[in-house]
């Protein structure tokens, strides 16, 4: 037996407050005039013995009335038997799970509510021996703190939702992280708990990883809504990447129902720029619709637009922001190698979209390749380390690659381009059986070029080519085929955005540049090779977006949309400044939007932001899958709950000691009860 206040112990010296009543009232004496003494000494003697175990029996009584009242006080409690041999504090860690899907309606309201409702309860029943720890997506140290009852109540009000999505992996490592931490501060904890409030989503629970000495027993509480529906914007495209002043575009936007009911003649509002339409679009059951609207880009500079739709569930999913660059030029480097022919500079000057710029191999440095959207190996034969790495560095900035080999191309310095950029790798030189055959029409390379299927073009003649060789690190397409089935031209599929031709220029080896289909396929790599900054980024997560210089170094960056104000993180690679929205502080203060970037009073650009989409799914695990997700990583898991018509948290059954001051209670009431029985019945 243990006491929570046995300081209030002290108390039971008010039983000797009765007890020197009883002793004074045990030595008052009365005269009595009476004619016999003898017959009066017999009864006194009787009444007195009578007198004195009423007196004794209401003493004992109203005693332990004050006994089990100073009990009760005092909180006797019995310790868990796994408890009993041990010493330190109770630990009650809470998650709650904050995220974007919790703003859906449940039976009593907001499931985010509910959740804060259903932990100040949890805590309300806990013993008050008990320290808490409150757990929210942010995982931060501000967590790692333990709380009184009154502390957790007063943090619990401050929490808001957010758009940071925590894996169930990422909780149960916290959580077990932050005990080996505590612990290793020699803080004695004698038993932990972790009570896991959640709607559980497919997408976002995830799989974790297996615990070997997991220590705390964990209760998982799923939060479910009414309705299990959601609609949203799932993305956004363009019909083709060049964005080009009066040139024709088309918005791609794809919308998806999560519900189980059809929805029709869905309000879908698109604005870009200065253009504001509505379109309309009907979206089956659990399935998806794309909608299009087809404008004209009539402005220079930086377009900002949005799409949104209304829905009753989640409201972050509703809208999709997005930005892009209507750009003056294009431009291009042309690098001339031995074998170099002027046919290149020629295709490209037909369009004044583009602006060219040509350079001998042995003079290319890396400030030439700044501000370049595409760059051409024209017809040379040796490839040099230094070249390599330059070329490396200006794909992996989203450069875009045009490879023609020379007419005496050393092999060995060619294929250690080609193996970085994931191509395949140039062998023997083939000189027979080189007819172009197939052209690769499905391919979204060639989407919008060709007006129907074409079936007689003139193709190149091809007198020699070279027997491209992939490997299973080659990540390529064939564009162009020979009859034998070999590759004649091939487009990069990985990250790097590059193109290789099996054939040289030179005259000696086909007859590619004066074909109608040399024009065709170099413009149509311009268009693709256009350098576009990102539509957006999402919110928190990693990505970064390139600004101008501001004329001002020493000025922060700032981005800007209505009241928020928001000092992004600035970094510089190479010549150019990028700006990233990642991490904690970008989620607790900004918001998806269109933002302008300014620095000093002077814009820099704009920036579009979005929330992440891993929530709109919004599937959930059954209880049974729940239990195998936790129980398959070795943690120790109750039973789980659902709140539906949830009233409190009486429906958890918290491990915590054997209290008895209600039965303190109990018996003093009794005892009270007894005494008073007494009194009346001796009277009458």
């Amino acid at each position: 037996m243990k006491w929570v206040y046995p300081e209030f112990l002290f108390a039971l010296a008010v039983i000797l407050i009765p007890l020197l009543i009883h002793l004074f009232h045990f030595k008052r004496y009365k005269t009595v005039f009476f004619s016999s003494l003898t017959f009066l000494k017999s009864v006194e003697q009787n009444q007195k013995n009578t007198r004195k175990l009423k007196y004794w029996l209401i003493f004992t009584a109203r005693a332990l009335t004050f006994s089990f009242l100073v009990f009760a006080f005092a909180q006797p409690f019995i310790p868990l038997k796994e408890e009993s041999n041990k010493s330190g504090i109770n630990v009650i860690g809470i998650y709650i799970d904050n995220s974007f899907s919790m703003t859906r309606i449940g039976v009593t309201g907001e499931l985010f509510s509910q959740s804060r409702e259903l932990a100040k309860s949890i805590v309300q029943d806990a013993p008050r021996t008990a320290q808490f720890v409150l757990l929210t997506n942010e995982l931060s140290g501000s967590e790692k703190q333990t709380l009184t009852k009154a502390q957790f109540l007063e943090k619990i009000e401050k929490i808001k939702p957010t758009s940071l999505v925590r894996k169930a992996a990422d909780v149960t490592n916290w959580w077990e992280q932050w005990l080996v931490d505590n612990k290793s501060n020699d803080l004695r904890i004698a038993s932990s708990q972790l009570i896991y409030l959640s709607d559980f989503q497919q997408s976002t629970t995830g799989v974790l990883p297996k615990y070997k000495n997991w220590e705390t027993l964990l209760y998982p509480v799923k939060l479910e809504p009414v309705n299990n529906g959601n609609l949203y914007v799932d993305s956004i495209w363009f019909a083709t990447p060049v964005q080009k002043k009066e040139a024709k575009q088309t918005l791609y936007v794809r919308l998806r129902n999560e519900g189980e009911t059809a929805v029709n003649t869905v309000d879908v509002n698109i604005r870009i720029g200065k253009i504001d339409r509505d379109v309309f679009a009907d979206i089956p059951s659990n399935g998806s619709d794309t909608v299009e609207l087809s404008y004209f880009n009539n402005e220079l500079g930086k377009i900002q637009g949005s799409v949104k739709v209304n829905d009753r569930q989640m409201n972050m999913d509703d809208s999709y922001f997005f930005s892009y660059d209507v750009r003056k030029q294009s431009n291009v480097l042309i690098i001339d190698g031995e074998s170099s022919v002027s046919n290149i500079d020629v295709v490209y000057g037909l369009d004044d979209f583009y602006k060219t710029t040509s350079v001998q191999q042995n003079q290319l440095t890396e400030t030439q390749l700044q501000d370049k959207d595409l760059v051409v190996i024209n017809g040379c034969n040796q490839i040099s380390a230094n070249t390599t790495d330059l070329l490396l560095e200006f794909a992996n900035d989203g450069g875009s690659l045009l490879l023609f080999p020379g007419a005496n191309t050393s092999v060995g310095g060619w294929n250690g381009l080609l193996s970085r950029l994931k191509l395949p790798a140039f062998s023997q030189l083939q000189e027979k059986a080189l007819t172009v055959r197939k052209i690769n029409t499905k391919d979204p390379f060639f989407d919008g070029v060709f007006e129907r299927k074409p079936e007689q073009l003139n193709l190149p003649a091809v007198k020699k080519a070279y027997r491209l060789q992939s490997n299973s690190a080659s990540e390529s397409i064939d564009l162009l085929t020979f009859q034998s089935g070999n590759s004649f031209f091939v487009r990069g599929t990985g990250k790097f955005n590059a193109y290789l031709s099996a054939t040289s220029l030179d005259q000696t080896y086909s007859s590619f540049t004066s074909n109608q289909l040399f024009s065709t396929l170099l413009l149509r790599i311009g268009e693709l090779s256009q350098r576009q900054a990102p539509y957006y980024l999402i919110i928190g997560e990693d990505g970064s977006y390139p600004i101008g210089q501001p004329s001002n170094a020493e000025q922060a960056v700032h981005l800007k949309k209505g009241d928020i104000d928001f000092i992004p993180t600035v970094f510089k690679k190479r010549q150019s400044n990028f700006i990233s929205v990642q991490g904690l502080e970008a989620v607790r203060q900004m918001e998806s939007g269109n933002y302008s970037v300014v620095s000093g009073g002077e814009k820099l650009g704009a920036l579009s932001i979005n929330y992440n989409r891993s929530e709109s799914r919004i599937q959930s695990l059954n209880e049974s899958e729940i239990m195998s997700t936790f129980e398959n990583a070795g943690i120790k898991t109750m039973d789980v709950r659902s709140t539906s018509g949830w009233t409190g948290a009486s429906f958890l059954q918290l491990d915590q000691p054997i209290t008895y001051w209600k039965w303190c209670v109990i018996f003093a009431l009794l005892f009270l009860l007894t005494e008073m029985i007494i009194v009346y019945f001796w009277k009458h």
